[in-house]
C-alpha cells in the first residue's frame, strides 16, 4: 500500500491535458463503505460488477458454512457448479491469447509515439519496484526477523522464481515454493523447534494465501494513478485512502474487472482499459514474480511466528527500514529525474486541436471569410424589407457571425481556415437551404447583450456563432433558435489549486475567493454568486488567451463552460478544469435578429433533423470530446505501403 502511494512521485513532469469527457460532468459518487461492502442484494451486486459487496457476501457464505450442519449436499452441488464454471473458463482461456494479442496489436497499431513514452514510464516503474520488493525488501524482513540468510534464500528460491516469471502463472510453482520453504525453516539450527517437517504450517498457510490478493496482483493497482495522471487529471491525496481500502476489496477479483470498477469509480475514461490489457502483458510477470516471493516469505514468517522463532532485532530493524526507504527514494527519484530532464515528452495535442479540419463538409463550398470587419456604415437597427429568410433566399447568401478564438466552437486553425463545431454547423445549413455563405467576425470584446443584437438587427449578418447561453433578458433584443445542446459551468484554475473547486460545498467555504467572467451573462452571474455568495466574481474585458497565458494571480479561477475549459487547457496545458458538483447546466442556442420568426422557424426544424441524423451528436464527439479516429492518418504498415494488401 505505501509503495502504490509513492508510485506517482516517479512519473515525470510532463505536460498533460485531455479533451472534454463526460465523465468530467458526472455527478461525483460519495464512497459509502457501507454501500460498498454490505450488499443489501448480493445478487444485484453480482450483476453489476460491485465487487467489494460480492467478496464480503462470499467471505459471509462461506463461514457460515462452516457451523451449518449436513452440508454436504450443498457443497457438493456449489463443487460441480465451481466445475462446469472451471470448464467454461478454460474454453474462453484458449481464445484469450487471441483477444489479448488483437488488443495490444490495435494498440501497437493505433497509439502515437508519445503515448507509449508514458506506458514506458509504467512499465519501468512497475518492473523497478517489482525488483525491489522481491529482491530486497520481502527476502530482508525474513532476515531481520529470522536466523535465516539473505543467501540462503534467494539460492532455494531462485529457480520457481524464474518459472514463474517465466510462465506468468503462480499456481505451477506453489508446491515448489512449499518444500523449498520447509528446507530453509528445517535448516534453522535451534535446538527442540518443534517444527514438523511432514505437518508443516506451511502446508495451509501458503495455499489459502493462494485465494487472498497477493502483492503482485495490488501491485497492479499503480495503473489507476498513472491512468489518473495520464489523461492529465491526477489523483487527489484525499482520494488515496478510499482508493486503497477499494482496490485491495477489488482485485479479489479478476485484474481487469477490478480496474474497470476502479476507473469508473475515480471518473478516469474507461478507454484507459484497453491500455491496463496491454501493458499487463509486461507487467504481469512482474506481478507474478512478487506474488511468488511474497508466497515463500508469508509462509515462512508465519511459521516461525506459530513456532516461537521470531526475533525482533531493533537495530537490525531500523537499518533495514533507512536502507529500503533511501533505495526507493533513489529509484523512483532517478526515474522522476532522468525522464523529465533528459527524456522530455513532447507535448503535441495542442497540434492535434490546432491542425483539426471539418468532419462533415470535406468538399465545402467557397466561402468568403472576413478577419477583420468590412466597413459598416452604421448598426442601427433597419426596418426588414420582408423578412430575413427572404432576405437571405433572395440575396441567396447567409452571413455568420462568428466569434474568433472560441475553441472548439469558432477559431483558426494553423491552415487559416475557420473551422469548429458550430461553424461546420453554419457550412451544412448553408449547403442544406441552397444558398452561399459568408462568416463576418464580430469586433472583439463584446460584453453586452446590446452590441450582439446591433450586429444582428442592424443587418450585418443573419445568425451568431457560437451558439450562446439562452436567457431572458437576451430575448428581449435577440431571438433564440431552440436549445439543442448544452453547457456546464467549470473553472479553469492552475493545477496545483485542484481540490476546492470540485464541490460547491468546499468552494463557499474558501475565503476571498477572486473569479474572472469573459462575458457578461446577468442571469448565469446572479446564479453564480446566490452559489458563491462570499466569492467577488469580476467581468473582465480580457480574452480567456490573456487570461491562460500570463502566470498571473489576479484571480483564481475564470468561469467558462467545461466543453470551452477542457480545449483551452489543451492549448495552456498548465492549468486544470474543474466541473463543481452538482453541476449547473446551461442551454444554449443561436442568436438570430429581432423578429426574425420565420428563419427561427426554419433552423428549429432543420436542427430537429440534425438531432435525429445524429449529426449533431456525431459533430460534438469530434470536435468536443476529440474522438479523431476516423480521420487519423494510420502509421507506416508493411501490409499497407509496401505490400498493398489493404488501402
Amino acid at each position: 500500500m505505501l509503495f502504490l502511494i509513492l508510485i506517482p512521485f516517479g512519473f515525470p513532469s510532463w505536460e498533460s491535458a485531455s479533451f472534454f469527457s463526460a465523465s468530467l460532468i458526472e455527478p461525483q459518487k460519495s464512497i459509502n463503505f457501507l454501500d460498498l461492502f454490505l450488499p443489501s442484494n448480493p445478487f444485484y451486486a453480482m450483476a453489476n460488477t460491485i465487487i467489494p459487496s460480492v467478496v464480503t457476501f462470499s467471505i459471509a457464505v462461506g463461514l457460515a458454512f462452516i457451523f451449518i450442519p449436513e452440508k454436504s449436499t450443498v457443497i457438493e452441488v456449489f463443487s460441480k457448479l465451481s466445475d462446469s464454471l472451471m470448464l467454461i473458463t478454460r474454453w474462453v482461456a484458449k481464445l484469450a491469447p487471441i483477444g489479448v494479442f488483437a488488443i495490444a496489436a490495435n494498440a501497437a497499431g493505433t497509439l502515437r509515439f508519445e503515448d507509449f513514452e508514458r506506458l514506458q514510464v509504467y512499465i519501468i516503474l512497475q518492473g523497478c519496484i517489482a525488483l525491489v520488493l522481491s529482491f530486497w525488501i520481502l527476502p530482508s524482513l525474513v532476515t531481520v526477523l529470522t536466523p535465516i540468510k539473505y543467501r540462503d534464500i534467494i539460492n532455494s528460491i531462485k529457480n520457481p522464481l524464474a518459472t514463474a516469471f517465466a510462465t506468468a502463472n503462480l499456481l505451477v510453482v506453489i508446491p515448489i515454493l512449499v518444500d523449498n520453504s520447509k528446507k530453509l525453516i528445517a535448516n534453522i539450527k535451534i535446538s527442540d523447534s518443534g517444527i514438523d517437517e511432514e505437518e508443516s504450517p506451511l502446508d495451509v498457510i501458503i495455499p489459502a494465501s493462494f485465494n487472498f490478493p497477493n502483492m503482485g496482483k495490488l501491485l497492479s493497482l499503480g495503473f489507476i494513478p498513472f491512468a489518473a495522471w495520464y489523461v492529465g487529471s491526477p489523483l487527489s491525496a484525499t482520494q488515496y485512502p478510499s482508493f486503497l481500502v477499494t482496490g485491495i476489496a477489488v482485485f479479489f477479483a479478476d485484474g481487469t474487472l477490478g480496474t474497470t470498477f476502479l476507473l469508473n469509480l475515480f471518473k478516469i475514461p474507461t478507454d484507459m482499459l484497453t491500455l491496463y490489457i496491454t501493458v499487463e502483458i509486461f507487467t504481469a510477470r512482474f506481478g507474478v514474480l512478487v506474488a511468488a516471493m511474497q508466497t515463500v516469505v508469508l509462509g515462512i514468517l508465519a511459521t516461525c511466528a506459530i513456532q516461537g522463532l521470531i526475533v525482533i532485532r531493533r537495530k537490525k530493524i531500523i537499518n533495514f527500514a533507512i536502507s529500503s526507504i533511501l533505495l526507493l527514494a533513489l529509484i523512483l527519484g532517478s526515474i522522476h529525474f532522468i525522464y523529465t530532464t533528459f527524456f522530455p515528452s513532447d507535448y503535441t495535442k495542442n497540434q492535434l486541436l490546432s491542425n483539426l479540419e471539418l468532419l462533415r463538409v470535406r468538399d465545402a463550398q467557397p466561402v468568403n471569410v472576413f478577419k477583420t470587419p468590412p466597413m459598416i456604415n452604421n448598426l442601427e437597427p433597419k426596418e426588414p424589407e420582408g423578412s430575413r429568410y427572404q432576405q437571405i433566399k433572395t440575396n441567396h447568401l447567409l452571413r455568420a457571425c462568428y466569434l474568433q478564438d472560441d475553441y472548439p466552437f469558432s477559431y483558426f486553425n494553423n491552415q487559416g481556415n475557420l473551422v469548429g463545431l458550430d461553424v461546420e454547423m453554419i457550412h451544412i445549413l448553408a449547403r442544406e437551404l441552397g444558398v452561399k455563405l459568408e462568416f463576418l467576425p464580430l469586433q472583439e470584446p463584446i460584453n453586452k447583450k446590446e452590441d450582439i443584437a446591433a450586429y444582428l438587427n442592424g443587418n450585418y449578418c443573419d445568425i451568431l456563432i457560437p451558439a450562446v447561453a439562452l436567457t431572458p433578458e437576451t430575448t428581449e433584443v435577440v431571438t433564440f433558435t431552440q436549445s439543442f445542446s448544452k453547457r456546464t459551468l467549470s473553472f479553469v484554475f492552475k493545477d496545483d489549486k485542484k481540490e476546492p473547486f470540485t464541490n460547491w460545498k468546499k468552494l463557499q467555504k474558501k475565503h476571498n475567493l477572486q473569479l474572472a467572467i469573459p462575458a457578461d451573462v446577468p442571469y448565469y452571474i446572479a446564479k453564480l454568486k446566490g452559489l458563491l455568495p462570499n466569492a467577488e466574481v469580476a467581468i473582465t474585458n480580457r480574452t480567456i488567451r490573456d487570461l491562460l497565458g500570463v502566470n498571473s494571480e489576479e484571480f483564481d479561477a475564470i468561469v467558462i463552460p467545461a466543453e470551452n475549459a477542457s480545449a483551452w487547457t489543451i492549448l495552456y496545458p498548465n492549468n486544470g478544469v474543474a466541473v463543481p458538483q452538482p453541476i449547473v447546466s446551461i442551454p444554449v442556442g443561436y442568436m438570430l435578429p429581432k423578429n426574425a420568426h420565420s428563419l427561427a422557424d426554419i433552423i428549429n426544424l432543420w436542427l430537429d433533423l440534425k438531432q435525429e441524423d445524429k449529426t449533431i451528436q456525431s459533430l460534438y464527439d469530434y470536435w468536443v470530446q476529440g474522438n479523431i479516429q476516423s480521420i487519423k492518418k494510420p502509421r507506416w504498415s508493411i501490409i499497407r505501403d509496401v505490400l498493398h494488401w489493404i488501402e
